[in-house]
């Protein structure tokens, strides 16, 4: 009969210690499921490191596509600009002594004269642009 007592008390004993691992559990899944905040960021820091994979991915899958894509318009390139380099240099030149002409003969004119030109070029783009809308209407 006195090994009774003591295997109740050892019994009881080991019964509190699991039932406080038990509570310790329990209280450590509120605390996780009531904070909201580390929850939300755990989520974010999983979503962005998802993203971050995948756009390793794809750069790695599109790499060498973009080599391709520059080895073929590298040269067509260039010779966009052997052909248009001379063609914008002539426009130029042509066009520079026009604008010089332009600037002079606007200085010599009174400013009414360039108000009511300004006026008219004014109406004129507001005429074309309505023209335009109405057009796209149909």
């Amino acid at each position: 009969m006195s090994d009774e007592p003591e295997e109740n008390i050892t019994a009881a004993r080991a019964e509190v210690e699991q039932t406080r691992e038990e509570l310790g559990e329990t209280v450590e899944a509120l605390t996780y499921k009531a904070d909201v905040k580390s929850r939300a960021q755990e989520r974010a820091d999983e979503v962005k490191a998802r993203a971050e994979e995948t756009v390793e991915r794809v750069r790695a899958k599109a790499a060498p596509t973009a080599e391709q894509v520059k080895a073929k318009v590298g040269p067509t390139a260039e010779q966009v600009k052997a052909k248009v380099g001379p063609t914008a240099e002539q426009v130029k030149a042509k066009a520079g002594p026009t604008a010089e002409q332009a600037r002079a003969r606007a200085q010599e004119l009174p400013p009414p004269v360039l108000a009511g030109a300004a006026a008219l070029l004014l109406v004129a783009l507001v005429v074309l642009r309505r023209r335009r809308r109405s057009r796209r209407r149909y």
